[in-house]
């Protein structure tokens, strides 16, 4: 047992989740269904292909998913690894969901509860020739484990601040896991500052491979005639991702100005619930995407989107995107809409997210505070066409200057395997 608090926070975790899905909580029965008889599901998978060299990728969800994609393409178009198995594990329901139909990975499965004897099972069983993960999803019990197996762990894109938990005083037993990383990449210099000061070995910058996959899908997007239709050759504002601070002030904004501007709202959460929240808040006809045609489209104002999948193309049609989470500190993808010349609008907690602080800085992307800031800046660019320009410009040179990580992520790839 590595250490008591750890040990006890796992297991109070594990019995919040099974009283929650009790409770009707849908994710939470979703992450318990999920991991229903993962030890057999996961030794029948690995008999299957017991001679094949793998890959284990981990994303704690759908975000870091598509960070991982750029790598896997690549890995996959690598002859000499064309053979090895691509097997990815998720945390949360929504990545694992949202991830079964990528066929470039060969196997997609739930993350088991990191505890001391699960962790056994998994690396024992699964046998992985490298372990890579994304950003900071450590789990203690199976570092500690992959490390005992001395199989060899990569992270990328990670993002270190001096006020995280790993260098606390009362954490060295975490530092001490994190220190025997055989590879760290982080986003920035900022972050490998972090780690130097801590004398960990084998730290280099390799910056965030997000910005690859936007580039990627700006310049192979998916079309979608009925929003092209629906659009025509009005002003387009995508809310993208969005949580209720997001929706609450754009209900507002329409309820209040009758710019000629047509609206796209793709939600975060998209159950039968929330949908019908974001119908009743905004007071004025809309149309879900399961319900748009030819021949209806044009007609509409607000479009709701009720799928998921859909919103890192749909960017292509914006001329402004306000992304949801800046509110509340979980701020979602701010590159996706920068990719497409979008001027991007985000709440003003954003200090766990560095390219937002750095979008800013460029002169790509523009913070928010509350109601009246929103009104007032969008108001003001929406007939400040010079200004449009400028900032849209700014937004796609921000994320060229970055392309090139999934190139350093393989290298070191490479050298583990």
């Amino acid at each position: 047992m590595l250490n008591l608090s750890y040990y006890t926070s796992i297991r109070s975790y594990r019995l919040g989740i099974s009283i929650a899905a009790l409770f009707g909580h849908e994710k939470a029965k979703k992450w318990i269904n999920g991991r229903k008889n993962w030890k057999q599901k996961l030794k029948q998978f690995r008999a299957k292909n017991i001679e094949q060299s793998l890959i284990w990728f981990h994303a704690s969800s759908l975000g870091e998913f598509e960070q991982v994609k750029p790598l896997i393409e690549k890995i996959k178009k690598e002859k000499s690894y064309q053979d090895h198995v691509l097997f990815v594990t998720f945390y949360s329901p929504s990545g694992f969901e949202n991830s079964t139909k990528y066929k470039m990975a060969d196997k997609h499965f739930y993350l088991p509860l990191d505890t001391q004897s699960n962790a056994q099972f998994f690396i024992e069983t699964l046998q992985p020739d490298l372990a890579i993960f994304v950003k900071y999803d450590f789990w203690f019990n199976i570092l500690n484990t992959l490390q005992d197996y001395q199989v060899p762990i990569l992270y990328f894109s990670c993002n270190f601040r001096p006020d995280q938990i790993y260098f606390k005083s009362y954490s060295k037993w975490q530092l001490s896991i994190l220190e025997h990383i055989d590879h760290v990449l982080t986003l920035n210099e900022k972050s490998k500052k972090v780690l130097d000061k801590y004398n960990f070995r084998n730290v280099s910058v390799s910056g965030d491979t997000r910005y690859d996959k936007v580039i990627q899908t700006a310049e192979k997007k998916k079309m979608f005639p009925l929003v092209k239709t629906f659009k025509n050759n009005t002003p387009l504002l995508i809310i993208g991702s969005s949580w209720q601070p997001e929706e609450k002030i754009l209900a507002q904004y329409i309820k209040e100005h009758d710019q000629a501007i047509k609206i796209v709202i793709a939600p975060h959460d998209i159950s039968e619930k929330h949908l019908k929240e974001i119908e009743k808040r905004f007071e004025k006809p809309m149309i879900r995407y399961s319900n748009l045609t030819l021949e209806n489209a044009l007609d509409q104002n607000i479009l709701l989107i009720d799928n998921i999948g859909m919103l890192a193309s749909l960017y292509q049609y914006a001329n402004f995107a306000f992304i949801g989470g800046g509110f509340a500190n979980t701020l979602h993808n701010i590159l996706e809409p920068a990719a497409f010349e979008n001027i991007v609008f985000f709440g003003n907690k954003y200090s766990k997210y560095p390219e937002a602080k750095e979008l800013i800085d460029f002169g790509g992307g523009i913070s928010i505070n509350n109601y009246e800031d929103f009104k007032t800046t969008f108001n003001k660019l929406f007939n400040d066409k010079k200004s449009q320009y400028t900032i849209k410009k700014n937004a796609k040179e921000f994320i060229y200057r970055y392309k090139g990580a999934t190139e350093i992520v393989f290298n070191a790839v490479k050298k583990l395997l």
